[in-house]
């Protein structure tokens, strides 16, 4: 984990080996950025490719029980941000899957799972304790 500011953290995963991502060679390999914000509420931003999960839930295990996240937040829903989210919803059964309505309909697409979703649109704000998350 890598803080990035008073309980915000990279909690994500370094692929070495990819050397090629959207058609854009490139030969050091990538980041999965995935963050947790520390709060009354717990809450995941993104989450990493599927082979990442385990890496990102370590580390997330390093700072609190998995159990404790309270949102998912979900920017992206191609699976080099969405594809571990079915690990993380595992581990956080009663975590709720933010995102927009298209977001919803394309996790149900890649997944075809019913998570308890809290769909949010321009402008829509999120309080997870001291903090407020604001979407555009």
């Amino acid at each position: 984990m890598i803080k990035i500011k008073e309980n915000i953290f990279w909690v994500g995963y370094i692929d070495w080996d990819l050397r090629n991502f959207h058609g854009y060679s490139i030969p050091f390999g990538s980041t999965y950025n995935t963050y947790l914000i520390l709060d009354q509420n717990p809450t995941f931003i993104d989450t990493t490719k599927f082979y990442g999960a385990s890496f990102m839930l370590e580390r997330v295990k390093e700072m609190i029980g998995p159990k404790e996240i309270k949102y998912v937040i979900s920017n992206h829903t191609e699976m080099d941000h969405s594809g571990a989210i079915r690990d993380v919803l595992e581990v956080a059964p009663c975590a709720e899957v933010v995102c927009s309505s298209k977001g919803k309909e394309g996790l149900y697409r890649h997944f075809k799972k019913e998570w308890c979703f809290k769909v949010v649109e321009n402008g829509d704000s999120l309080k997870i304790g001291k903090r407020t998350l604001k979407f555009f």
